[in-house]
């Protein structure tokens, strides 16, 4: 049975479910820290951590500093949350939607970036999220 939530996209090809979120954080331990002990998980090397599906890694955002158009392309932190190989798409939202809300719950400012936005129930606006100051 097909996953309703997570439509193909519009050229009939399956949506990518990796999904990049921008943080507004300048320190990558405490980040990871912050979200892992709200997520109620532990960081593995190189803090990293495992949520239900989904992997979420640090990474710099190589666009900070570019004065790009959209603000949250300069923050610094990347997060990118890799699903498991064999994870539903049902399964790959749930999880990621629940590492945005730990971001946003401990304080941060964060844009997702993925094929599947539209279903994490995140402001639809680009730029700055101002749901977090």
């Amino acid at each position: 049975m097909e996953d309703s939530r997570t439509p193909p996209s519009q050229d009939g090809m399956e949506r990518d479910l990796e999904c990049r979120i921008y943080v507004a954080a300048p320190s990558r331990d405490r980040l990871m820290e912050r979200v892992a002990a709200a997520l109620c998980v532990p960081l593995g090397t190189d803090h990293m951590m495992t949520f239900g599906c989904v992997d979420v890694e640090w990474t710099h955002n190589d666009y900070e500093g570019t004065a790009a158009r959209d603000d949250f392309l300069n923050w610094h932190s990347l997060l990118m949350c890799q699903p498991h190989r064999g994870a539903t798409p049902t399964a790959v939202v749930a999880d990621t939607a629940a590492v945005l809300e730990a971001l946003r719950g401990a304080g941060y400012r964060a844009v997702p970036t993925c094929d599947y936005e539209e279903l994490l129930h995140v402001p639809q606006r680009r730029g700055i999220d101002q749901d977090r100051t």
